[in-house]
């Protein structure tokens, strides 16, 4: 039977700017905006989804036009998010401005979920969190309460990852006893946001959440690819090159591509072509989610990035 996944973290609406030409900063730059549910969590949560995964969400949500929209698409795609709380409030929102190759170039985020997904709201949900095998949550959250989850999950014995979100946000985990973390995963900045010690070789930060107690530590390299360390032993993987439309959500989908490889028993190296052939298929189109994604197809997708394997 197919481990059940638990994700806690933010929902936004994500308004994103595609500017026409080369950002001239000072200056007005003619663009295009989408509009998507987004928010780290909810990426995943929605890519999860689509690939069949057993997957839950606690999220926080306002009581807004915004909050009845990501609803709707919640219960269209099957997304349980019942424990979820609906607050006297606005719902997050997170606003892009990229460039005209597709890259980032400066956002914001407006978010509620520190301010509602509280300590004693989880506590009040405990036996609901106990009935999942896998539980992911980011850095959305506040600092205490991503400790609480950390040890909770080393108490019930869950396998627990954590979404390191930003530079700035990854900071939270640089003082917290990780000791009850399966994986963390970090781009290059956010490895050494998260580390206690002075700037080193890469190597030597992640010795250093290893003895923090993290298990496994998946580093984001870009176009360079990426690696996983577990056990002292790192599995890396390159990616093609691609023409970018937009690299919000690419992060997400990768993970969301390995969960759904790590809950159907694949191979660690397998996981990580699946993540990575759903980050670059989400890198070719606007918004953080491609709804034609199916685990069919997903596994197909694979076999043209990554031939060599099954």
């Amino acid at each position: 039977m197919s481990k059940s996944v638990l994700c806690i973290g933010a929902t936004l609406i994500d308004e994103l700017y595609f500017c026409e030409s080369t950002i001239v900063v000072g200056s007005s730059n003619p663009a295009q905006k989408s509009m998507s549910i987004g928010g780290v969590i909810s990426n995943i949560v929605q890519n999860l989804a689509l690939l069949d995964v057993n997957v839950s969400l606690i999220t926080a949500l306002g009581n807004d036009g915004d909050a009845q929209f990501i609803s709707k698409n919640f219960e269209k795609m099957g997304i349980g998010y019942s424990q979820s709380i609906v607050a006297n409030d606005s719902t997050g929102k997170y606003v892009s401005i990229l460039n005209s190759d597709g890259n980032l170039y400066i956002s914001a985020c407006q978010d509620i979920s520190s301010k509602y997904i509280t300590i004693p709201f989880l506590e009040s949900k405990v036996n609901f969190i106990k009935d999942f095998d896998l539980i992911v949550i980011d850095t959305n959250l506040e600092t205490k309460t991503i400790q609480w989850v950390i040890n909770f999950s080393k108490m019930h014995n869950k396998t627990l990852i954590i979404e390191p979100v930003s530079v700035t946000k990854a900071s939270k985990l640089a003082h917290l006893n990780l000791d009850g973390v399966y994986m963390i995963t970090p781009n290059e900045e956010e490895l050494i946001s998260i580390s206690t010690i002075e700037v080193g070789k890469e190597e030597t930060l992640i010795d250093n959440l290893y003895k923090r107690g993290v298990a496994k530590i998946w580093i984001r390299k870009g176009d360079q690819g990426s690696v996983i360390h577990h056990n002292g032993k790192p599995t890396y993987l390159s990616v093609p090159k691609i023409g970018i439309t937009d690299s919000t959500g690419a992060g997400d989908a990768a993970l969301a591509g390995w969960i759904f490889g790590y809950v159907n028993n694949e191979e660690e190296l397998t996981s990580l072509q699946l993540g990575h052939s759903l980050a670059l298929e989400i890198l070719k189109i606007k918004g953080s989610v491609n709804l034609t994604i199916n685990k069919e197809n997903l596994y197909k997708i694979k076999k043209t990035y990554y031939n060599e394997s099954k």
